[in-house]
């Protein structure tokens, strides 16, 4: 029996490896946070999930009030050492996506604008501002749970 053409084995496997470096990496799942604005949880939720999984998604953060209290948001962030320098809140009225694979959505006043959503894969609802009258140090506390939870069920199955 003849044996196997050891040069026409490594050209095969070097074709291979050319054709697989060349095709495109698949792209990064895409998640919305969407809060109405008024406390920041979606800068907040943003914030850590790109702090804990940033190199695993695609991170949007929108808000359905026309401004958003960022500054409070911020701060409570800097007590643990996590930056929004990067993330930039926009309006829903304002996003130009069409499809996202999660929209987190942190409260219900957040799905109840009458704003149209983006086409998406799943629906996460948190109701992060349960409490009313819920400190921002509180909701943070309640966000991070939240996405620990979320990258326990999605990232690391």
């Amino acid at each position: 029996m003849a044996e196997p053409n050891d040069s026409l084995a490594r050209s095969i496997k070097s074709h291979r490896a050319r054709i697989k470096n060349t095709q495109s990496q698949p792209s990064k799942p895409s998640v919305l946070f969407l809060c109405d604005g008024f406390q920041g949880a979606s800068l907040m939720a943003s914030a850590i999930m790109q702090n804990k999984a940033g190199a695993f998604f695609e991170i949007v953060c929108c808000h359905t009030s026309p401004d958003m209290a960022t500054e409070p948001a911020a701060r409570a962030l800097i007590q643990f050492q996590i930056s929004t320098a990067d993330i930039v809140p926009v309006p829903l009225a304002g996003l130009s996506l069409n499809y996202v694979d999660y929209l987190v959505a942190l409260s219900p006043a957040a799905v109840q604008s009458g704003l149209a959503l983006p086409s998406y894969g799943k629906f996460v609802p948190w109701d992060v501002s349960e409490q009313t009258n819920a400190s921002t140090t509180a909701v943070l506390r309640t966000i991070n749970h939240n996405v620990n939870y979320f990258l326990s069920l999605y990232l690391f199955r």
